[in-house]
C-alpha cells in the first residue's frame, strides 16, 4: 500500500521530494589548461580529491598524461578531435587555431604539424576506453558540407564501436540565412549523431537549454556546465564575448533545478563542468562548481 505522504504527492497535494544530484561528475580538461601546464601531476591528483570522476580529453591528454589520468581512477569519455580530420580542411583549420593562439596567448600551432587520420584518433580512443569522438567548432569554410562530413566519421567510427558527437557554440542558433544549423543537424545527421549541449552557448545564443533538451531527447551525450553572467550579451558569434561572461555554476542565471530534471528527463549521459576563463585559480572554480552540484536538488 502507498503511504501517506506518496499518495497526496500522487494526488497533488503535496509535492514529491526533491532528490539531491547524484551522477558521477567530470570536466573538459580544458579548464585547467593553465594547471596541467604548470603541474600536470598535481591537477590530476586535485581533480579526483574534487570529486570529478569523467574526463573530456584533446589526443595530447591521453598521449601526455596517459598514465596519470589511470593512476587517479579518472575515466575519459569523449574525446575532441580537429574539425579537419572529418572535413579534410587543416589549412582552415591552422588558420583558426593561429587566431586562437594570439587572443589566449598560447604558443602558435606549426605549420607542418600531424594531420592524424579518423582511423588513427578511434585507435588512440579505444586504448583508453572513449565512447565517443567529437568536434568542438566547425569553421565558417567547413559549415556547408559539414553534415555530410559528419554522417560519414559516424559510420566510419561505428566500425570501431565508438560514436560521434556534436559540441555547440552561438552560431548554430543563427537563423538569418536560413534553418538553424542545430535544427539542421538533428533533422539530417545519423540518428546516431549524439549531442553536448553547451548550456552557456545555447544560452547566449538566444535558446532555451531545457527546451533543446525536450528536443533532442534521448540523443544527448553530455552537457557542458557552466553559468551565465547576468548582463552576458545574447549574439551568434563567440570571439567578442567578455570573459566576465561566464561563471561558476550557482553564480549566474541559469535555473539548475529546471535544467537537471530536464537532463534526467532527456537521458543525459555525461555532466561536464568546463569553464572557457576564470578569474582566478582554475581548481578553485572548479571546487565551487563542484560543490553547487553536489548540493543540487533535481524536483521529483
Amino acid at each position: 500500500m502507498l503511504n501517506r505522504r506518496l499518495f497526496l504527492a500522487l494526488a497533488g497535494a503535496l509535492p514529491l521530494r526533491a532528490a539531491r544530484f547524484s551522477k558521477p561528475i567530470g570536466i573538459n580538461l580544458y579548464t585547467v589548461r593553465d594547471s596541467l601546464a604548470k603541474d600536470a601531476a598535481g591537477t590530476y591528483q586535485a581533480l579526483h580529491a574534487l570529486g570529478i570522476r569523467e574526463l573530456e580529453v584533446r589526443p595530447n591528454h591521453l598521449r601526455d598524461h596517459g598514465d596519470l589520468i589511470r593512476r587517479n581512477a579518472l575515466k575519459p569519455v569523449h574525446m575532441f578531435i580537429e574539425s579537419a580530420v572529418i572535413t579534410g580542411d587543416w589549412e582552415a583549420g591552422l588558420a583558426m587555431q593561429r587566431a586562437m593562439a594570439k587572443q589566449m596567448n598560447l604558443p602558435e600551432p606549426k605549420a607542418d604539424g600531424p594531420r592524424p587520420t579518423l582511423a588513427e584518433m578511434a585507435a588512440l580512443a579505444k586504448q583508453f576506453g572513449i565512447e565517443r569522438l567529437g568536434i568542438s567548432y566547425l569553421l565558417p569554410a567547413e559549415r556547408p558540407n559539414a553534415i555530410g562530413h559528419i554522417n560519414r566519421a559516424t559510420e566510419e567510427l561505428a566500425k570501431h564501436g565508438l560514436g560521434f558527437y556534436y559540441h555547440n557554440h552561438a552560431w548554430e542558433f543563427d537563423a538569418g540565412k536560413g534553418p538553424r544549423f542545430l535544427d539542421r543537424l538533428r533533422q539530417e545527421s545519423d540518428p546516431r549523431v549524439k549531442l553536448e549541449l553547451d548550456l552557456f552557448w545555447a544560452t547566449i545564443g538566444g535558446d532555451d537549454p531545457v527546451t533543446l533538451l525536450q528536443t533532442w531527447k534521448g540523443r544527448v551525450a553530455s552537457l557542458h556546465m557552466k553559468d551565465v553572467a547576468r548582463d552576458a550579451p545574447r549574439q551568434k558569434t563567440e570571439m567578442s564575448i567578455p570573459r566576465t561572461a561566464f561563471k561558476e555554476l550557482g553564480a549566474g542565471i541559469l535555473d539548475w533545478p529546471r535544467l537537471l530534471a530536464a537532463a534526467s528527463a532527456a537521458g543525459v549521459g555525461h555532466y561536464l563542468i568546463e569553464q572557457d576563463y576564470t578569474e582566478g585559480d582554475p581548481l578553485d572554480s572548479v571546487r565551487r562548481s563542484v560543490a553547487f552540484l553536489k548540493q543540487a536538488e533535481i524536483p521529483g
